[in-house]
């Protein structure tokens, strides 16, 4: 499903916006990035802007899913596309979600993520009404996990080999949830101070 709006978050500096045609050609380049397949290694390692088109077309009905490109503002200069945010596998009934992220490298330890995520979180808890928010994530992907715990996501649990590897073998998965009280309680307030600079 793509909204209409954009959602902002916690400063101006970074917004997210409903996909479009022009997000295509960076959301191809950043799927099958080397760094993009270090995290998520069962991506293709070649995605086309064609390729990126039909995958955003074919999401666009899905009403469990809601993508949004990420976009980050700099004085002089028009805002530049800097990664992928969502939420998906809605359930109404269990008031659930997983939420996914993929960030354009040279934004790595910028603060872009912690943005947008907090942008996507705001938007799950507290607009959509969500009770929980899952994340799925390589146990090899250090830099996603020690982002979940440094702000209080509790670990759940591990699966098993529940990833491809990329090399026709399996990687476990670490799984985190967040449920709305976590976020009203704690979450949310380290979250702002990290941005704030607090």
């Amino acid at each position: 499903m793509i909204l209409e709006e954009n959602l902002e978050c916690i400063s101006p500096r970074v917004v997210l916006v409903p996909p479009s045609e022009s997000d295509d050609a960076p959301f191809a380049a950043l799927r099958c990035h080397p760094e993009t397949r270090r995290y998520l290694p069962f991506v293709p390692d070649h995605c086309s802007p064609q390729e990126a088109r039909e995958l955003r077309t074919s999401r666009a009905p899905d009403r469990t899913r809601i993508d949004f490109s990420i976009y980050v503002a700099t004085q002089g200069s028009p805002p530049k596309y800097a990664g992928a945010v969502g939420i998906l596998n809605i359930n109404e009934t269990f008031n659930a979600c997983d939420a996914g992220i993929s960030i354009v490298p040279e934004y790595f330890r910028a603060g872009i993520a912690t943005e947008a995520l907090y942008g996507l979180l705001r938007y799950a808890f507290e607009d959509r009404k969500l009770h929980r928010v899952v994340f799925h994530t390589a146990i090899t992907n250090i830099r996603m996990r020690g982002w979940l715990e440094r702000f209080g996501a509790p670990l759940e649990g591990t699966l098993r080999e529940s990833l491809p590897d990329g090399n026709s073998g399996y990687t476990d998965a670490c799984v985190y949830g967040i449920l709305e009280q976590e976020w009203v309680q704690v979450i949310k307030a380290k979250m702002e101070e990290r941005i704030n600079g607090v």
